[in-house]
């Protein structure tokens, strides 16, 4: 299983300083337990994004009405279909059962997203050493068998290949980090209101 040190020892250390999660809070929050290895980076690194095009996010304060509203895209696609094109490693596509959306017990959870619009997830369970990634672009769903830090090690050292992802990424392993203060910065550059998600959101072209 890779861990924090991996990931390290791809996109190099931070250089800005993590704010310290209430992670108490935000389990009570959200009445999900999170996994280790998503609190060790959420321990070092602040919100990044990655070769230019993938996002990973720390909770913030409203996580779970943010989370809700998100997934809330997501669902009306789901039940209108009633099942999904599920693809394996090679892109080749099977129709499958959905799977549940959070608040739904065991349902995806959202934990970034890229610049072509995205949703990063993870099939969550009682367990949070059981959490699996899930990436889709509302049309096409993919499972990876892994944790976070697998997935996001595995695809930068491009030893994983997410089917849904352009085939040229990634290209580099550049890192940029985002701060509470560095959203405000890109909220106050563009006249935008909201929150994290509303400031870098791909599809608004503002990540600066």
């Amino acid at each position: 299983m890779a861990d924090i040190a991996d990931l390290t020892a791809i996109v190099g250390p931070p250089s800005k300083r993590a704010s310290v999660v209430d992670w108490a809070a935000f389990e009570a929050e959200t009445g999900l337990v999170f996994p280790d290895d998503y609190k060790a980076w959420a321990a070092r690194y602040a919100d990044i994004r990655l070769n230019g095009f993938l996002y990973v996010n720390r909770p913030e304060p409203g996580e779970r009405r943010d989370a809700i509203a998100r997934l809330d895209q997501l669902r009306p696609l789901v039940e209108e279909w009633g099942t999904i094109d599920l693809v394996d490693d090679e892109g080749a596509e099977t129709e499958a059962p959905p799977f549940p959306i959070y608040p739904e017990p065991g349902g995806v959870y959202p934990w970034g997203s890229t610049d072509n619009g995205d949703y990063l997830l993870w099939l969550t369970d009682p367990d949070p050493g059981r959490w699996t990634i899930v990436i889709t672009n509302g049309a096409t769903w993919w499972h990876f068998q892994g944790s976070l830090l697998d997935f996001i090690v595995g695809v930068m050292s491009r030893e994983v290949r997410c089917p849904l992802f352009p085939d040229d990424f990634p290209d580099g392993t550049d890192i940029q980090e985002y701060t509470p203060e560095d959203y405000e910065r890109i909220r106050a550059e563009h006249g935008l209101g909201g929150s994290r998600q509303g400031a870098v959101r791909p599809s608004q072209g503002v990540a600066s």
